[in-house]
């Protein structure tokens, strides 16, 4: 009864609230989302046509506008409309990686654009150093309802009570957690502040998610695999705390996904999204179990080697945001790429999984510190040195200029850990490939 009365509160939401704050804050997502369902709902080969056609459009504006494509392509030669002979010429495009991004800056941004930029988004640097990804109205409108909808592929319906399960940042100031509130009321939202690993975060984290009710969680994998393993330990399930569990931001293992639908009687559904494109692909309610439907709508998806058997690093091309088109990007993520009749599907994925610290006697996951240094000044990356499991330097990779002042906001987090600048040379690189991690042993 209590879901019920929750679930008609929901849709009064969505039909009342959330179109009055839509007009107040001038966005536009709910014409967006109607337009994204509708091109949803052709068939595979007309979407591709029309996925096509916007490639092709992206191309000619970022050669028309974009200072990096437009030293490229000419230098190329490349004629964006020679795709509609032959898809091959794409390929003479050399891939775009994040370094590129960094280094070009504003010289990928388009020149007809540049004054609607409204707003700047670093992206996390598990799969290398952070780089800003810039939007207008427009394309955040754009990414806002393929969320909605990919959820809706996912199994929820918009008037399902949803939680969020966060990072708490101590300095929220009292506008920006009052924004937030009201965000979270009109979208039918708690978030949840996950502390970390250590058995009193489990109990605030249980306690929490029986307090918001939600049918659909949504949150890191490895969360939600930290409070499944305590509740295991401490022979007890909790059955009907939620139905969907929505794995986002790290890398769903098949020992997660089958403990947390074993305690709490739940679905696990995986999705794939980025800060430089949003959601990209969704697992579906339907199945099948660890495959991906691609949002054509809003990607042009490619892998590294499109004749590889085994999975390799996945490939995108944006299709909706002017601002900065990123062209046949390298996502630093590994799986396999299938063209089917009803779509792109990803399987086989991997990507980068977080490890877990003891930082002053409580274990925090590594996205935690990451979520708290994303908003502590400009930090390209960090590694945390440990012995014997224990946190014994932080280190931050930051312009020397800017030191000083992300080290008190740094400090003001971690008080008892000691910090160190970096230069992004000095990050450690481990094992016979070379791969980073967030942590590294003592004698590094």
């Amino acid at each position: 009864m209590h879901r019920y009365l929750q679930n008609i509160q929901g849709l009064l939401k969505v039909l009342l609230l959330y179109p009055v704050a839509e007009r107040m804050q001038k966005r536009l997502i709910t014409p967006k989302l109607r337009i994204l369902r509708a091109e949803a709902a052709a068939p595979f080969a007309q979407r591709k046509a029309i996925a096509k056609e916007r490639l092709i459009g992206v191309l000619s504006h970022a050669k028309a506008t974009v200072p990096y494509y437009q030293d490229l392509f000419t230098s190329l030669n490349f004629d964006p409309a020679c795709l509609r002979k032959d898809m091959r010429y794409f390929e003479d495009i050399p891939f775009l990686t994040k370094d590129i991004v960094r280094e070009q800056g504003r010289r990928l941004i388009s020149s007809t654009h540049a004054d609607a930029i409204v707003r700047e988004q670093k992206t996390g640097s598990s799969t290398g150093l952070a780089a800003t990804i810039y939007y207008d109205q427009e394309g955040l409108d754009w990414t806002a309802a393929q969320n909605i909808m990919v959820l809706g592929w996912g199994g929820k319906s918009r008037y399902h009570r949803e939680a969020h399960l966060s990072t708490l940042f101590a300095a929220m100031s009292p506008e920006a957690a009052s924004v937030e509130a009201k965000k979270c009321f009109v979208l039918h939202r708690k978030n949840i502040y996950t502390e970390g690993f250590g058995n009193q975060a489990q109990l605030r984290l249980l306690e929490d998610l029986q307090n918001a009710k939600a049918v659909f969680v949504q949150g890191h994998p490895s969360s939600m695999f930290a409070l499944a393993r305590y509740l295991e330990k401490q022979n007890k399930t909790a059955p009907g705390l939620f139905e969907v569990f929505v794995s986002t931001g790290e890398l769903l293992t098949a020992e997660q996904r089958v403990l947390i639908e074993k305690i709490f009687s739940a679905r696990v559904s995986n999705r794939y999204g980025a800060c430089e494109f949003g959601v990209m692909a969704q697992e579906l309610a339907t199945g099948p179990v660890d495959e991906l439907l691609i949002s054509d709508s809003l990607v042009w998806p490619e892998t590294i080697d499109s004749k590889a058997s085994e999975p390799t690093e996945l490939v995108f091309t944006n299709l909706r945001n002017p601002v900065m088109p990123l062209i046949r990007y390298r996502m630093g993520d590994v799986g396999k790429l299938a063209e089917r009749n009803n779509g792109w599907w990803i399987t086989h994925l991997a990507g980068r999984t977080h490890d877990a610290v003891n930082i002053n006697g409580s274990i925090y996951p590594t996205h935690y510190v990451q979520d708290i240094l994303d908003r502590c000044g400009p930090i390209d990356d960090f590694q945390i040195l440990v012995a014997n499991q224990i946190a014994k330097e932080l280190r931050l990779v930051v312009n020397p200029e800017q030191w000083e002042q992300t080290q008190q906001a740094v400090k003001k987090q971690f008080p008892t850990l000691p910090l160190r600048r970096i230069d992004p040379e000095e990050l450690v690189f481990v094992g016979i490939r070379g791969k980073f991690s967030y942590i590294i042993r003592e004698n590094a």
